[in-house]
């Protein structure tokens, strides 16, 4: 197996593309423009003529060590193969990472699966999801009785769904009710450039709910690709919480969506109530550390 080390300004970007477009595991995540707008510095791993190919994100640590790391905005990276994703496959290109790495805390994607022989920690992570093919009311069916209040006091407060938002009103929101992280500033800015580059290709949609007084209270981005739509970032204000806003938001993307031959990706990394109650299972993916 022929597996090549390249630095980024030495891929070909076509076809590195072209691979995780066809890949059975392909994602978002893996394609180079999505890449290039979220990671500072990454390389890869290439097999032949770009068969399979493996991103790796880095940053420089300590003492100017390079370290492998999962960056904001990519659930899940790993090997993306228009061949077959065995074990062997997955175990070659892990032996392939140079040593110049000095440690290594990556999220593989939910179809690699690594021999326990490698010697790294595993640790696996949960993300749920749901087939959109049923009726609407057979996925309604699935609904906790949390949700239905939560559904009704939204109609109590006659709250609406507006699609197509501007990226910017929807990277204000996040800056205001994304979780507190010290580098909430430059997510929201990734953010942004995700949103431009994904409506540019017309894959993907901005969606929020608002008040009769024209409040923001809940909003999404939503991501079509590889037969999935991805859920990117819920987000919801205090008073959005108290009202049902995101459980309408959610609501009325199913009423829009069922009956697809899609599936829905909630993008999640761990145990999630809120997805739960409205009827996703659960799907297994794992981090990787040395």
């Amino acid at each position: 197996m022929n597996i090549r080390y390249l630095r980024r300004d030495e891929i070909d970007k076509i076809k590195w593309n072209s691979c995780v477009h066809y890949a059975s595991n392909g994602n978002i995540f893996g394609y180079v423009w999505f890449l290039d707008n979220v990671a500072k510095d990454w390389d890869a791993l290439v097999e032949g003529d770009y068969e399979s190919v493996f991103p790796l994100v880095w940053k420089e640590g300590r003492r100017g060590a390079k370290e492998l790391v999962q960056p904001p905005w990519m659930r899940e990276l790993g090997l993306y193969s228009v061949n077959v994703l065995s074990k062997p496959r997955i175990q070659a290109f892990i032996r392939a990472i140079p040593e110049e790495f000095s440690s290594i805390a990556i999220h593989l994607n939910e179809q690699n699966f690594l021999p326990e022989s490698e010697g790294f920690q595993m640790s696996p992570q949960t993300n749920y999801q749901m087939l959109l093919q049923p009726s609407y009311e057979e996925l309604a069916d699935q609904f906790s009785k949390e949700w239905f209040l939560q559904l009704g006091r939204a109609e109590k407060h006659s709250l609406g769904t507006v699609l197509n938002m501007k990226p910017e009103t929807l990277a204000e929101f996040y800056r205001k009710y994304a979780p507190r992280n010290p580098d909430r500033e430059a997510r929201s800015h990734a953010l942004l450039r995700i949103v431009y580059n994904i409506l540019h290709r017309g894959w993907g949609f901005t969606s929020g709910v608002y008040n009769p007084e024209g409040e923001l209270l809940a909003a999404n981005f939503f991501i079509y690709s590889h037969s999935k739509v991805l859920s990117l970032t819920p987000l919801v204000s205090p008073k959005g919480k108290s009202q049902g806003a995101l459980e309408s938001l959610f609501n009325t993307f199913l009423q829009t969506h069922a009956g697809k031959p899609l599936l829905f990706d909630l993008n999640t990394d761990g145990a999630d109530g809120f997805v739960q109650g409205m009827g996703a299972q659960p799907n297994s993916y794992f981090r990787i550390i040395r």
